[in-house]
């Protein structure tokens, strides 16, 4: 009797399934979570009087505790808090006439952080929603020194908000960075960002073998799971793409899995092999320049979608703890049309 129930719940999952609704178009409404509270690191820090920084300096290490230790030693690198030199550093860095027009662009910018508040919430319940016993970090705005984007640290989620000051942004024209990054430094790139370095810190690389299908399948799960973050969010803002290199992505599925099948890469564990189509740059040079770089994660995220969309009985726990992307590609029957 208790096999037929199991049988016939399987069976009612898989019609669910078997329809072409996005599963991840989940109801959060009900999810209860912490008020997202967004603390301003740099305003804490642009705003000290220097003459008392060593009274300063002793506030921010209680307000933000071991992540304070960590991004002065790690992220702007003024020494820690043992170092003699730090808080001399920290002037430095404080007083720097570059730094502190950053911080005027940041403020002006990001006068208020209430929209990234509503964003954070409504990832913070999709995330509670899929992995209830999993701990949501902390948030806060910092400025790392043009250094990071995202950092994970001690249980805290921290933004770089000079890093999103626009793609025109001077700074970005005087450290001459390339445009396929700066094209991706707008305010509506922090939420996918910020998910996305989050879920790498959250479920690290643990897969069974270093092969190029391990590679790929691995960024593949962490691009479902912002899938499953942000379901209402453009694709290109996940990975970030321009929609016409989403197109190229699209319209050119089949020739590049053929070609990664064909050069025998699959399970190269060749690292300048796996670079070529991992890495980040303006183009894939193997395939042309409309061909955009890092195709081998798309291909994995292709992957992995394929599978959760054949195997609706999976949930997004079981998935990242799947380790085999042999077992992952071969149940997602994946098979790109021409």
């Amino acid at each position: 009797m208790k096999k037929s129930i199991v049988y016939l719940l399987t069976v009612f999952t898989l019609f669910l399934y078997s329809c072409d609704g996005n599963r991840l178009d989940v109801d959060v409404s009900d999810i209860n979570i912490p008020e997202v509270k967004i603390n301003r690191m740099e305003q804490d820090i642009f705003n000290i009087d220097t003459a008392n920084i060593k009274t300063a300096d002793k506030k921010l290490q209680a307000k933000y505790g071991n992540f304070y230790f960590s991004f002065i030693s790690r992220i702007i690198n003024t020494g820690g808090r043992h170092d003699s030199s730090h808080l001399s550093r920290m002037k430095q860095f404080i007083a720097d006439p570059d730094m502190r027009e950053a911080f005027k662009d940041c403020q002006k910018a990001y006068p208020n952080t209430d929209f990234l508040a509503e964003q954070l919430t409504e990832i913070f319940k999709h995330f509670n929603y899929y992995f209830p016993e999993k701990n949501l970090p902390k948030t806060i705005t910092m400025m790392s020194g043009f250094n990071y984007s995202v950092v994970l640290l001690d249980s805290t989620l921290a933004i770089g908000l000079e890093m999103y000051l626009g793609s025109n942004n001077k700074f970005y024209q005087m450290l001459a960075l390339p445009h396929y990054k700066t094209m991706f430094m707008g305010k509506e790139n922090i939420a996918p960002d910020a998910t996305r370095a989050w879920m790498i810190s959250e479920f690290p690389y643990h897969m069974n073998k270093s092969d190029f299908l391990s590679e790929i399948t691995y960024m593949g799960k962490i691009l479902y799971l912002t899938d499953a973050m942000l379901p209402n969010v453009h694709d290109s803002l996940k990975i970030q793409y321009t929609e016409q290199q989403l197109d190229y992505c699209s319209q050119n599925e089949f020739n590049v899995w053929s070609y990664f099948a064909a050069q025998k890469l699959l399970y190269t564990t060749n690292q300048a092999e796996i670079m070529k189509f991992t890495s980040e740059g303006p183009f894939t040079s193997a395939f042309s320049k409309e061909a955009p770089s890092r195709i081998g994660y798309w291909i994995g995220w292709q992957i992995v979608r394929q599978y959760m969309k054949n195997n609706p009985e999976i949930t997004l726990e079981q998935l990242m703890k799947e380790v085999d992307a042999q077992k992952i590609l071969n149940k997602a029957k994946y098979k790109p049309r021409k």
